[in-house]
């Protein structure tokens, strides 16, 4: 049963949790992997450069990524983006699909848009559960990708 329950959780989340949550193992997403929060948003999210996510809209917008794990333990997280006014933030769910270790919300440097990387912070993962990560993303603001360990 408890393969089946792993396979179709694969399923379910899709090829990117083929490889997530591997013991020791850093893993690297494209900013193309974040979607749309609000399905009205989707218009203001495109493709940049093969696999980073800008907002081209001329207001903030949010947008997520949930990444699934099978890794019990801490996990550090990060995000890289391009911007000057933008916030980001990790939490993970636990078994019954509730926020329980929610990261501090990490701001962009001000001044000048600038490549930056934020420390999400670490996060606590359950077992067969997932990291969200969840970044309001100023206009013109591009997400490049974002890392689990």
């Amino acid at each position: 049963m408890k393969a089946f329950q792993t396979l179709a959780k694969v399923c379910a989340f899709g090829v990117v949790a083929l490889t997530a949550g591997t013991a020791g193992a850093w893993q690297y997403y494209p900013g193309s992997a974040f979607k749309a929060s609000f399905a009205g948003d989707v218009s203001c999210l495109n493709v940049q450069s093969y696999s980073a996510m800008r907002n081209d809209c001329t207001t903030a917008r949010l947008v997520t990524a949930t990444v699934p794990m099978w890794t019990v333990g801490w996990h550090p997280t990060s995000v890289y983006l391009y911007g000057n006014n933008t916030w980001c933030e990790t939490t993970t769910v636990n078994g019954v699909g509730n926020g329980s270790n929610l990261g501090a919300t990490t701001y962009t440097l001000a001044g000048p848009m600038q490549w930056q990387s934020l420390n999400t912070g670490d996060r606590y993962v359950w077992e067969d559960t997932a990291i969200v990560f969840r970044c309001n993303l100023q206009p013109g603001g591009v997400i490049g990708g974002f890392s689990i360990d």
